[in-house]
């Protein structure tokens, strides 16, 4: 299903950054070029190559990756060959299941924007060390093998992140594909990233109606706010 997301990720040289949500170990792209079926058609050797690559290149063994975030648009077309590629190129290395999922399931397919929710997803499960479910899956078809012989298992329920690295896939409608690994950001935060004095803070709150605003201060004081924003 089609969507509209908005997001923004800054980049910034580790000397330089002051919050680090994770580090990007390394990225890639190819394109598959000419093919027969047309342009909208997934390529299966193009995106094996891309990950058969990336991790020759990177010197990290598939068998580090704690999950993976697929692009995964639920189509006939391009489940089957992404998780072939995944399959043959990552879990043949691995002697556990890969964890997969993908938050479009959850937003949908926001096309442009799609690859950073993708990362969104990925920083919130370092930061709170719980993986998001992707929802709605309830049996595979039959043609993604990896999933149904148990090498690559999708994340249906909170599950805890078991590991510091992360790869990424997002390809374009016109045949690009890219990938990326991210490691998380292992420093411990000072009282949890809570402050540790009582002044107050400000919360700056819109919306479009009075209950929408009553929403937002509702949220404001509820126990989940209190968490991140009170000192303990």
């Amino acid at each position: 299903m089609r969507s509209e997301t908005a997001a923004v990720l800054y980049l910034q040289k580790a000397k330089n950054a002051r919050r680090i949500y994770a580090t990007v170990v390394h990225g890639k792209t190819n394109c598959d070029g000419f093919k027969a079926e047309g342009i909208t058609f997934p390529s299966f050797e193009k995106q094996k190559l891309l990950l058969d690559e990336f991790y020759e290149e990177c010197g990290i063994s598939p068998d580090e990756l704690a999950y993976m975030e697929a692009h995964a648009t639920g189509t006939i077309a391009g489940d089957p060959v992404e998780t072939m590629a995944i399959d043959q190129s990552l879990c043949a290395k691995r002697t556990t299941p890969l964890l997969v999922g993908s938050v479009k399931s959850n937003l949908g397919h926001s096309e442009p924007a799609s690859g950073l929710c993708h990362v969104v997803k990925v920083l919130l499960a370092m930061e709170t060390g719980i993986i998001t479910p992707t929802i709605h899956f309830k049996n595979p078809r039959k043609n993604l093998i990896g999933v149904i012989e148990g090498r690559i298992k999708i994340v249906t329920e909170p599950t805890k992140l078991q590991g510091d690295k992360i790869c990424i896939n997002s390809f374009g409608f016109g045949g690009a594909n890219s990938h990326v690994l991210l490691k998380s950001n292992s420093k411990q935060k000072i009282n949890n990233g809570t402050p540790d004095d009582d002044l107050p803070r400000l919360v700056a709150v819109s919306g479009r109606t009075e209950e929408a605003v009553k929403t937002i201060f509702n949220d404001v004081s509820s126990v989940c706010i209190k968490l991140f924003f009170k000192k303990k």
